[in-house]
């Protein structure tokens, strides 16, 4: 069976092909180039641990490391031991927490400062903070949980309290972030790149991302009524394709973000799945119901256009009838 047009079979393509592959000699420099670039790590690497080696040593005299096995061993432990939960007197985390409410409560602009303390005794103290699912709704609440009884409440109680606070405080940042909207796009992906950080610090991955998810749900679909609300006079088809066209460059900045956002947090797969879900799902609804509602004006139009034209048709008989 014979290829046809561009897909025809010839010696001279199948030439062309092996010729743009490296010959023998190539490939023995590429071989060559890998090992020397191999060595050279490994004479790097060899350096650094006889330095931390000698370092250690130096300043550990209780602990002699006679190899670089043992530096390695050491590194190990010690980054094992770094990492392990501490733990604290009861009432002492019942104080501590309740100091950390105070301050939220009774003291403005804390939120940042507390934030940080408490992310730095994670990752540098080895303190371990809850990271349960909330009972209460992701949206922004009036207050804090009011507390008659100071020693009824237990840790979890306090803690909730202390993360609710916190979090209301990130989402005020990411929503004024959108209302702003002036920051440079790298800085604005950073910005909120760490606000979600530091939520998915006090919340569940999946909570923090459904709730975000919603967010940035109902800020499509605001632009997108916005987009077209701004359009002047009565509202008709090209209305809503100028509209919709006004958006585009907005909606494209924001799944350059969330993207940019999401990257650290879940793989490739999940980042399309929600931007799929977020942006693409939300513009067809909202098409769809604008279309729908466009649609049926545009009937109620016609027919009323109908029963106008009959109307003048008939009185039109009736004046040559009557002319007769």
């Amino acid at each position: 069976m014979e290829w046809g047009g561009e897909y025809s079979f010839d010696s001279s393509n199948l030439d062309c092909l092996l010729n743009v592959l490296p010959g023998e000699l190539e490939f023995q420099q590429i071989l060559s180039d890998l090992d020397e670039k191999i060595k050279k790590n490994s004479f790097s690497i060899e350096k650094c641990l006889k330095d931390l080696q000698s370092d250690v040593n130096e300043i550990c005299t209780d602990e002699v490391l006679q190899s670089t096995t043992d530096c390695i061993q050491w590194l190990n432990n010690c980054s094992f031991s770094s990492l392990r939960p501490s733990s604290a007197d009861h009432g002492e985390l019942l104080e501590f927490l309740k100091t950390l409410q105070r301050l939220l409560k009774n003291e403005k602009n804390q939120e940042e400062m507390v934030l940080h303390f408490l992310l730095d005794l994670s990752s540098q103290c080895g303190v371990s903070f809850p990271c349960t699912a909330s009972g209460t709704s992701f949206e922004l609440t009036s207050s804090l949980h009011t507390i008659q009884d100071d020693s009824a409440v237990d840790v979890k109680s306090l803690w909730d309290d202390v993360r609710l606070h916190l979090r209301q405080f990130l989402v005020n940042r990411l929503q004024s972030q959108e209302e702003a909207n002036t920051n440079a796009l790298q800085q604005q992906m950073e910005f909120k790149t760490q606000c979600v950080e530091q939520l998915l610090f006090l919340y569940p991955k999946s909570e923090v991302l459904m709730k975000y998810q919603n967010m940035q749900n109902k800020l499509v679909s605001d632009l997108l009524q916005n987009c077209i609300l701004s359009s002047c006079g009565e509202t008709n088809f090209d209305k809503v394709v100028h509209g919709y066209q006004s958006s585009i460059p907005r909606l494209c900045t924001m799944i350059k973000e969330d993207l940019y956002i999401l990257s650290g947090t879940i793989g490739p797969s999940s980042s399309l799945k929600f931007i799929n879900e977020t942006y693409l799902d939300t513009i067809t609804e909202e098409m769809t119901v604008l279309l729908e509602r466009l649609c049926e004006l545009q009937f109620k139009e016609n027919a009323l256009h109908i029963v106008k034209a009959n109307k003048i048709s008939k009185k039109h008989r009736g004046t040559v009838h009557a002319v007769g």
